[in-house]
């Protein structure tokens, strides 16, 4: 009796997992620090709404002031004692472009600061990769070489957005990612950002999950184009 009633369940099991599609729902608890490049249209509200698509909640608290570098926000001394308080699974932290040597200097030594208060909160840095303003397009490599090399050496997650961004504009270079100022993200230039930091924390290999209809943004990107971000994202997140 005890075998046949193992058998029954053993196969509720299997068959439960089975109609799922084998998808479990996953909690994330994320800290964002950063400025004005992640409160632009509501960028932490936007990794959750894909991660909701995903099957997955996601909670957060942000500490983003205008114009604040890592230096900043670690000399204010409120993020570090956010992360502290500990249970955050990830900390997705960024300033600004930081392509000229001095910046990526204190992106690389900031970051260290961050990741080895992370790491003692059992919580993981996690680089989001910015983009330089349309006006010095000519920094872009330095920034993702800039932020590759601060992630690197801190063995933090990279979300390379800024390598998408790149990718993006390849496939199409009309694409609309600026907002009006030329710098900050417009709405496609934040969802593509937004695809990159869920992608590279789930570790996802494709968002056949995002479908157009369900999506907030539908009136204010194409389906052709939202496409398009999802393979330039794909294509950052598996350089």
């Amino acid at each position: 009796m005890k075998l046949r009633n193992l058998f029954l369940l053993s196969l509720i099991v299997f068959c439960s997992s089975a109609f799922s599609g084998g998808k479990t729902d996953k909690i994330l608890r994320i800290l964002f620090v950063g400025n004005s490049l992640t409160y632009t249209n509501d960028l932490p509200a936007l990794v959750t709404e894909i991660g909701k698509l995903d099957g997955t909640t996601i909670t957060y608290t942000s500490f983003l002031l205008p114009d604040y570098s890592l230096e900043d926000h670690w000399n204010d001394g409120k993020a570090k004692a956010e992360i502290d308080k500990g249970g955050y699974d990830y900390v997705v932290a960024q300033q600004g472009p930081s392509a000229l040597a001095e910046s990526q200097s204190l992106l690389l030594e900031y970051a260290k600061k961050f990741a080895d208060v992370c790491k003692k909160n059992k919580s993981k840095l996690a680089l989001f990769m910015v983009w330089p303003s349309k006006a010095r397009s000519v920094d872009h490599d330095n920034v993702i070489i800039s932020y590759t090399n601060a992630a690197d050496k801190t063995s933090s997650i990279l979300c390379p957005a800024g390598l998408a961004w790149k990718y993006a504009w390849q496939l199409q270079p009309e694409l609309p990612l600026y907002s009006p100022d030329n710098f900050h993200p417009g709405v496609a230039g934040s969802v593509l950002a937004a695809f990159i930091i869920y992608g590279a924390l789930a570790e996802k290999k494709d968002f056949d999950f995002v479908k157009y209809d369900n999506c907030s943004w539908k009136n204010e990107i194409t389906n052709e184009r939202l496409n398009i971000l999802e393979q330039a994202a794909l294509k950052a997140l598996n350089k």
